[in-house]
């Protein structure tokens, strides 16, 4: 198999997830770029900082942040010292609508995941470790 077919494989996979969870993040005026948002703004409160690390371009993120902020999800707050960047602040309501997002994410591919046996899982988490951009990884390590 040649190297983009395993990558269109994955991305399907990803996709199909994605779109069954649909519904449910419908419902709490979420898509998949929003939920992410919300998982990952603890770990990277500065939009250029979260736009990195979800891969995204700073316009769709200032998009999206905009919209999370109208929905109650996000809250800004000015960074004192440079009046230019401010925090990402995850609001209780935020929380609450990102745990229901993801637990919907997390059935679904768990389902997905529970059809494979637990060394199959095990090396699937390993490969899947072993493929993520080192910078990723060195910041994964220094969190642990």
């Amino acid at each position: 198999m040649r190297p983009w077919e395993l990558l269109l494989r994955n991305a399907n996979v990803l996709h199909s997830v994605l779109e069954r969870a649909e519904p449910e993040l419908a419902s709490l005026e979420l898509d998949a770029k929003r939920l992410f948002i919300l998982c990952t703004v603890e770990a990277h409160p500065f939009p250029a900082d979260l736009a990195r690390a979800l891969s995204l371009p700073k316009p769709s993120m200032t998009f999206l942040i905009k919209k999370l902020e109208e929905s109650g999800y996000l809250r800004r707050q000015g960074e004192k010292g440079d009046l230019r960047r401010y925090r990402l602040t995850i609001t209780a309501a935020g929380i609450k609508a990102r745990d229901k997002g993801a637990g919907a994410v997390n059935g679904i591919f768990g389902a997905c995941l529970n059809s494979l046996s637990a060394p199959d899982q095990a090396t699937f988490s390993r490969i899947v470790d072993q493929l993520q951009p080192r910078t990723l990884k060195r910041k994964q390590r220094g969190s642990e």
